[in-house]
């Protein structure tokens, strides 16, 4: 694995995550002088010597980034992503909360309360709206529930992100046998506890009320 800086890092992550910013990626390729200084020589032909036009370009494409950077720095550039995001409300943040469900159910569990406290809110809205999915939820209506998890939910998103920079939460890239996320958790016993404290709330009652 190649040390790269993470201006170069950055790009092939945006480019990995979505197929639609090739012609920009294309052109930083060209353009890039960093880029063509800091990759080794063999690398930096094959980005030129794709053809970015065609079908499977971005499966080649990713390929490529694979030799440069892991898998486990791509899911965490992914993860912090959607935790900035939400913090800062850039982009589709909403989105991104509502994301937070969907880690947790894919195995990150360290993601409980922001699962549980904001993102299952937005995901299924029953509870409020007696209206299953965020979509079907009027404009007004999505901006209430969105408007309700601040600002709480930034002290939760502040306390994820610094598990993960402090790597007291570290990030595989992998699947399990059973399909579920994995990860490395160094937390101590406390900070586990904290979020155990929050499932109990949640199993006598809260949660079972949006199946209601």
């Amino acid at each position: 694995m190649n040390d790269i800086s993470i201006n170069i890092k950055e790009e092939f992550f945006k480019v990995w995550l979505e197929k639609e910013l090739l012609p920009n990626f294309e052109n930083w390729v060209y353009e890039s002088m960093e880029l063509k200084e800091k990759l080794n020589p063999n690398s930096y032909y094959e980005l030129l010597s794709i053809n970015y036009k065609k079908e499977n370009a971005h499966s080649e494409l990713k390929k490529i980034i694979e030799k440069q950077i892991s898998q486990s720095e791509v899911e965490k550039w992914k993860i912090k992503r959607d935790l900035l995001k939400a913090k800062s409300r850039i982009g589709n943040y909403s989105k991104s909360i509502r994301n937070f469900y969907t880690l947790y159910c894919k195995g990150y569990d360290f993601m409980e309360n922001l699962a549980f406290d904001y993102g299952l809110s937005l995901e299924c809205p029953y509870k409020y709206y007696r209206t299953e999915t965020f979509e079907q939820l009027t404009k007004a209506q999505k901006q209430i529930l969105i408007n309700d998890c601040y600002p709480d939910i930034i002290n939760e998103i502040d306390r994820v992100l610094n598990w993960i920079q402090s790597e007291k939460i570290i990030l595989t890239g992998k699947t399990n046998e059973f399909g579920k996320l994995e990860y490395i958790d160094n937390r101590s016993e406390l900070e586990k506890d904290n979020y155990k404290e929050k499932k109990k709330t949640l199993e006598k009652g809260k949660w079972w009320e949006f199946w209601k």
